[in-house]
């Protein structure tokens, strides 16, 4: 990797975080600079102002995400429906809780800045037919036991949103306790 290519992606690192963070609004291209230790003026060398590197930035964390959830359903495809949705539901929590891209997905898909706000809807529908894809695999190797997957599959992302609600507000053992009660309520919902 180049020189350039290596600031670029410092650039991208240190965005992320400070849009994290920070928010939109309050995060300059000063600031990025500065994280990054170049000169301000030398960040327009690599985008043009803060909603390109914005734009730029959800590219990122969209193709990550995404990656992370083809990824999961590679890991579970040898589970029981019970602990691949179990697993999901879990591992699609932490992803949220656990580093700067989750905190830029919380951020933004809940309170994206007015001129994103398409784009992360956008985002939002892609990222959910992945996890949709996954769900109704899962549901549709067993149809005789399981209600119809499209109501499966709503439940299931009202549960996640409501889990990462509580991952982010609660402390770690008041979640853990929520997500252990509510997935109870939500297995024995789903099946016939």
């Amino acid at each position: 990797m180049n020189k350039g290519e290596v600031t670029r992606n410092k650039i991208i690192t240190s965005a992320l975080h400070l849009f994290a963070i920070k928010g939109y609004e309050q995060t300059s291209m000063r600031e990025i600079a500065i994280e990054v230790d170049i000169k301000a003026p030398s960040l327009y060398a690599y985008c043009s102002s803060k909603e390109e590197l914005f734009g730029i930035v959800c590219d990122y964390v969209t193709n990550d995400y995404m990656n992370f959830v083809r990824d999961q359903s590679d890991e579970i495809s040898s589970f029981s429906v019970e602990k691949k949705l179990y697993t999901l539901m879990r591992s699609l929590n932490e992803y949220v809780y656990e580093n700067d891209l989750g905190h830029f997905i919380n951020r933004y898909f809940l309170f994206p800045p007015d001129p994103f706000r398409g784009t992360f809807v956008q985002l939002y529908k892609q990222t959910e037919e992945e996890i949709k894809k996954i769900i109704g695999k899962a549901i549709d190797s067993e149809p005789e036991r399981f209600i119809p997957a499209n109501t499966v599959i709503a439940s299931f992302m009202c549960v996640i949103d409501g889990m990462i609600f509580q991952m982010l507000n609660f402390s770690r053992d008041e979640y853990e306790n929520k997500l252990e009660e509510t997935w109870k309520v939500f297995w024995r919902g789903i099946q016939k």
